[in-house]
């Protein structure tokens, strides 16, 4: 928003405080200034001069030598210009300005000197286009600046929009006036909205049928009005402010805009077909064109103005082309209302149309300003070429006059909340000089917000504190350290459980952590298997994608990976977060919590060796969770499940519980959603996992440390390709080898020599001694002891 300090002149003496202090008290008790502009600051060294003499240039048909004057010294200008004479007062750009990037200097045109160059409409910025120099009238005041002959010697002030958000009583120059008045403690010496106005009887015809779909709406009937331009300080103060002028009526609407902050529109009157108006809805796909001649198809949610039936404006937001003010206007209908600031939101999103009116309404605007601006736009008509006319009598509602915001609250919650101690003397005159009406009864304080404050803005105790303290200035209140009592946290095993898993996946196998929604489609919810009975519908229109709540972390890490296998060589995801399941009508839905987790294999589709290596390793690395979590107990057995492939699902299970379940990703979900590799999956239940670790988490197994070399051996064994190759692990788990630290399967080997259906299962066992060395005859017995509990499971050495 672009304020005019000349303009907020006309409201309190600002010129009587320095700059630099108006400009501080703005940015630390009223809001942010992106910039400050010396309006047009490079036409300070155009001036206006007057021709004294003219002659043909000597070595150039198409030259003129010139001598002009400023009323005290002379000046030489050499000029192609063809509409200038003797005694013509122009501008002129002295050496040293720049007009369109480009400097003016002092130079020879064709050997004769000249110092400047007289300027045209276009290159002052006045036109876009132009046929000659500008010509100024004969009683144009000599040697002043252009800034100051057309009223642009001001300072614009450009403010932070998103710092006033809430503040709908400051997007103008009077409200951001008057708030400069309080907080700089200097009168006000007009108020625009304070205007008295004798209206002509009657109503002129116009009717207005009242409803609930606007706080407050008013129209105003005004006859033998004249169309011209504005007068040069309407104008100047708009285009100032970033707006085109466009006529004197049109102009007062705008003016009043950015004077007092209440959207004004006029309708002419012989282009109406009723004299009935109202606000309401549009019908679906209703159409008419707007004053940007776009066409907009409407929909039952966008508020409109209807002359009887036809629409004629969309509410707050822009009027009709059909009835707007053109050059042939000689009456005209002011329209002065203050609609729901919900209702103008659902406008600006639906038809993309941000109006300068519609962004104000969507703040939240007073509706007691209505009337006194329709007084107000009389006014500015009078002084901007209508003289003479009279509006009748407006006509309307307003629904919410009465409405007050008394809150209570007392001098010790303020000094709380504030920091500091103020006396009931001091809040009293900084709410009172901020407009508020204030009542005191010992500690106890009624405060009654002004009208302007009370829409949205100023409504609880805690808004009372912000206006003191932003008066007083945050910088006068004292840093002081925070009083807090030290006390043993409230432990939170399960987000304590979720840290650590999530440090191991990110740090110990570096797997990138995703956040997916919580929503799904209903048949991705169907992917583990889960019955549409038992699947959670969300009761908000939503698309189909998003239509219930998830029952299965897997469908978004899925399409995660699908997203990413092109773009880098290795997809290692996972991600915490919660799946819903309505288990029995009666109840209420269970919540669980997953780590999900998917790893892209590197391997061909076909290199089946590759990928079974690749899942192993994998199965082991993950297996190392229970080692960081101190957790013992448990065994991998093989699993059917309908999402992973047929014979390559696993789960890890301790006292019966399910810990992890992981595998190959089924093909069928693979082809679904265009996985061009063989993806591993699975997902960690955290509330199963929470319990075993709480139950043997924090038991101790410490041991010290060996002194003595581990040792190593590896045994391979031929195996069935249906056949688990935990089975092996976990018999010579459960037979206590004493020095036997820990085993896991190393390799699988296929074809060869093997034959059909076999495959080769290479075993490593890491081994620990706390006593002794190992010794050559140690390492034979372990190997034969190893070697004799699959002979005698069955099993085949290799």
């Amino acid at each position: 928003m672009k304020l005019s300090l000349h303009w907020l002149n006309d409201f309190l003496p600002l010129n009587s405080v320095p700059f630099d202090a108006v400009i501080e008290k703005i940015n630390t008790s009223i809001c942010e200034i992106d910039d400050i502009d010396e309006y047009k600051h490079h036409l300070t060294s155009v001036i206006t001069v007057k021709i004294s003499s003219l002659s043909k240039h000597p070595n150039a048909e198409k030259l003129q030598v010139t001598e002009c004057t400023d009323g005290k010294k002379k000046y030489q200008i050499v000029t192609g210009a063809t509409n200038v004479k003797e005694g013509d007062i122009v501008p002129l750009a002295l050496p040293g300005t720049k007009l369109d990037g480009k400097e003016i200097l002092s130079s020879e045109l064709r050997g004769v000197p000249s110092e400047g160059m007289y300027c045209s409409e276009k290159e002052l910025g006045l036109a876009e286009v132009s046929s000659g120099v500008l010509i100024f009238p004969n009683t144009t005041e000599l040697g002043i600046s252009i800034r100051k002959l057309f009223g642009w010697e001001d300072t614009i002030l450009t403010i932070d929009n998103k710092s006033i958000t809430h503040r709908p009583d400051l997007w103008n120059h009077f409200g951001f006036a008057r708030e400069l008045s309080s907080q700089l403690e200097i009168p006000l010496h007009f108020e625009p909205l304070s205007a008295k106005e004798d209206f002509q009887k009657g109503n002129d015809g116009l009717i207005v049928k009242t409803n609930e779909n606007a706080h407050s709406y008013n129209v105003v009937s005004i006859p033998k009005i004249k169309i011209a331009p504005s007068n040069d300080k309407i104008k100047t103060r708009l285009e100032k402010c970033g707006i085109r002028s466009i006529n004197n009526v049109v102009d007062v609407s705008n003016y009043l805009l950015l004077e007092v902050g209440q959207p004004t529109h006029f309708f002419d009157r012989a282009k109406l077909k009723s004299a009935e108006f109202q606000v309401d809805f549009a019908k679906q796909s209703e159409s008419f064109a707007l004053l940007d001649d776009s066409e907009q198809k409407l929909t039952p949610d966008i508020l409109l103005i209807r002359n009887g039936s036809d629409p004629v404006a969309i509410a707050g937001v822009m009027g009709g082309k059909e009835s707007a003010v053109s050059e042939t206007t000689t009456d005209v209908v002011l329209e002065s209302a203050v609609f729901k600031r919900e209702d103008v939101r659902k406008s600006i999103r639906k038809t993309s149309i941000r109006s300068e009116s519609a962004v104000r309404y969507e703040k939240g605007l007073e509706s007691s300003t209505c009337l006194p601006v329709i007084v107000r736009a009389l006014q500015l008509l009078h002084e901007n070429g209508n003289p003479d006319v009279k509006g009748f009598e407006p006509q309307g509602f307003n629904h919410t006059a009465s409405k007050k915001v008394i809150i209570q609250t007392t001098v010790d919650f303020l000094h709380s909340k504030l920091g500091k101690n103020i006396s009931l003397a001091e809040i009293q005159k900084i709410l009172e000089r901020l407009g508020f009406i204030v009542k005191t009864s010992g500690n106890s304080i009624e405060v009654e917000v002004p009208k302007f404050r009370q829409n949205y803005d100023v409504t609880i105790p805690e808004d009372l504190v912000e206006e003191i303290g932003r008066t007083i200035g945050y910088a006068s209140i004292p840093v002081q350290p925070l009083a807090l009592a030290v006390e043993t946290p409230i432990r939170n095993p399960l987000r304590e459980l979720e840290r650590r898993t999530k440090t191991f996946f990110a740090n110990n196998l570096t797997f990138h952590e995703v956040y997916n929604y919580s929503f799904s489609s209903l048949k991705e919810s169907q992917i583990e298997g889960e019955k549409e009975e038992s699947i959670l519908g969300i009761a908000n229109e939503m698309p189909e994608e998003h239509s219930v709540l998830r029952t299965s972390l897997l469908p978004g890490l899925i399409k995660q990976a699908a997203g990413n296998q092109d773009r880098f060589e290795n997809v290692n995801l996972f991600e915490i977060g919660r799946t819903y399941h309505k288990l029995d009508a009666k109840e209420l839905a269970t919540e669980n919590r997953w780590i999900g987790f998917i790893s892209l294999s590197t391997a061909k589709q076909n290199d089946f060796q590759l990928i079974d290596s690749e899942f192993v390793s994998l199965r082991h690395k993950i297996s190392q969770i229970f080692e960081i979590l101190n957790i013992r107990s448990g065994l991998w057995t093989k699993e059917s499940l309908p999402y992973l492939h047929p014979n390559a699902g696993l789960s890890y299970k301790i006292d019966g519980k399910t810990i992890i379940e992981m595998g190959i990703l089924h093909s069928r979900f693979a082809d679904k959603y265009d996985l061009k590799k063989r993806a591993f999956v699975g997902k960690i239940n955290l509330l199963n996992l929470l319990e075993v670790w709480e139950k043997e988490g924090r038991q101790s197994h410490f041991k010290a440390p060996s002194s003595f070399p581990q040792g190593q051996l590896d045994l391979s064994i031929l195996l069935n390709e249906t056949e688990s190759t935990d089975h092996y692990l976990n018999l010579v788990k459960s037979s206590n080898i004493p020095e036997m630290e820990t085993g896991w399967v190393h390799t699988i080997f296929r074809g060869g020599n093997l034959g059909e259906g076999k495959k080769s299962v290479t075993y490593r066992f890491r081994l620990m001694s706390y006593e002794k060395t190992f010794t050559q005859e140690r390492f034979k017995e372990l190997s034969d002891e190893l070697v004799k509990l699959a002979e005698t499971s069955g099993l085949t050495l290799r």
